[in-house]
């Protein structure tokens, strides 16, 4: 796999014109761009306006978890903005996340949030983080979901334990990179190592004062590893 695919890119802070200019200089070279607010400010046109400037594929970054009737609405109306991805908690349960899946988007199920350290998983779940995960991961499965979103910190046990499943793998941060609100992180040459298919990458390209040789650093990294 190209290096670049492996990237899927978060422009979450960036307002339209920002992130339609981006997407014409490198929506060809990563896998998607990974929306949130501005699916929200927008609305679902903007999914066409990123696809019309250069992104290769949209993933709105929803992050579903409802009753499953309210899933399926909401998952099949941003089916119909044209996107190709969207993520649902995987804590939502087998028949929530089933919900989404009837969409035909492609669906991803977020594990625990890469903002959660060890006892902040502690405190909510009773249990360590790798095992929330796993646990989290099995319904993902028995869902029919497409992947999971997990920590670097996961990696090496989900791709043991749960090899049918895409990793999907934020909180990545070159070396000397400011982890900025991230909990659980690492390098991209070590998730792409310990077993991540994708990279989320953000503010370490939206931000960088040159967008295009960022990510043509971060390519080099994974093309490395």
């Amino acid at each position: 796999m190209d290096s670049g695919f492996r990237i899927i890119l978060a422009i979450d802070e960036l307002g339209i014109e920002q992130a339609l200019h981006l997407a014409s200089e490198v929506g060809k070279r990563v896998d998607a761009f990974k929306i949130h607010n501005l699916y929200d400010r927008h609305g679902p046109g903007v999914v066409k306006q990123l696809k019309q400037a250069g992104a290769r594929r949209v993933w709105v970054d929803a992050k579903l978890h409802d009753i499953p009737n309210a899933v399926r609405l909401r998952a099949m109306a941003i089916a119909s903005s044209g996107a190709d991805i969207v993520s649902a908690h995987a804590s939502g349960g087998v028949k929530m996340l089933q919900a989404a899946v009837e969409s035909k988007l492609e669906v991803y199920a977020i594990s625990v949030l890469t903002s959660l350290r060890e006892n902040d998983v502690l405190s909510l779940f009773g249990r360590p983080v790798v095992t929330v995960v796993l646990g989290l991961a099995h319904l993902a499965i028995e869902a029919g979901v497409k992947g999971i979103v997990c920590s670097p910190k996961e990696l090496e046990y989900v791709s043991r334990h749960k090899p049918q499943l895409t990793l999907v793998v934020p909180g990545i941060r070159s070396e000397g990179k400011s982890a900025d609100d991230q909990g659980r992180i690492a390098t991209p040459a070590a998730a792409i190592k310990a077993g991540a298919d994708y990279l989320v990458v953000g503010r370490q390209i939206t931000k960088a004062s040159d967008p295009v040789a960022a990510l043509e650093e971060l390519e080099r990294e994974i093309a490395g590893a």
